[in-house]
């Protein structure tokens, strides 16, 4: 099976980009093809503009690029921290800029309708906060509806988990992250 795995933190001893790293060992370990977008190392730019919005001119080389990967895949799967109740900002505009109308979605009538049809999605996030915080204000909720549903959904592809790891701060263990790592590989191996 042909993955995408996109990810975004900027520092290089995150626990997401751990995260990044032993999901992607997990799946080639089972013979899976992989595709990683570190989008901090590639050096993406999130700025949609003008143009590009309007959908004037042709798409940009760097876009393009992008679209061929996620066409040619099987599966895609984000990994995040939650910074501000949302996603980085720089993975924000991989969404805007890759993810676009005649691409991923269209209208018909007065429908939406995903074109990216067939593919799995996984979506691992991060935070600080307890979970059970993020339960009681609603957060996990809504992050559930505007990344699982509003993104992959839209666009077509079926979310077959969102794994979350909580209350990740300066005082984390060394088990708790291992803890957290055993996980992230069973979500490889479950799913895929």
């Amino acid at each position: 099976m042909k993955h995408v795995v996109v990810f975004a933190h900027p520092r290089s001893g995150s626990f997401i980009r751990q995260a990044a790293g032993a999901y992607v060992d997990e799946l080639e370990q089972y013979g899976h093809a992989v595709e990683v977008r570190d989008l901090y190392t590639m050096g993406f730019n999130p700025i949609l503009s003008e143009e590009e919005l309007a959908g004037k001119g042709p798409v940009p080389e760097d876009i393009r690029r992008e679209q061929e990967i996620i066409a040619g895949s099987q599966a895609i799967t984000f990994l995040f921290p939650i910074w501000w109740a949302g996603m980085p900002a720089m993975l924000k505009g991989y969404v805007d800029r890759v993810f676009t109308y005649g691409f991923a979605w269209e209208m018909r009538g007065e429908e939406i309708k995903g074109k990216l049809h067939g593919r799995k999605g996984l979506i691992v996030t991060s935070s600080g906060a307890p979970l059970d915080y993020l339960e009681a204000v609603g957060e996990m909720q809504a992050f559930k509806v505007t990344q699982d549903a509003a993104i992959m959904g839209l666009c077509g592809i079926k979310v077959v988990e969102h794994v979350h790891f909580d209350d990740l701060g300066p005082n984390t263990t060394p088990e708790r992250i291992d803890d957290c790592i055993h996980r992230i590989r069973a979500a490889a191996r479950n799913h895929f």
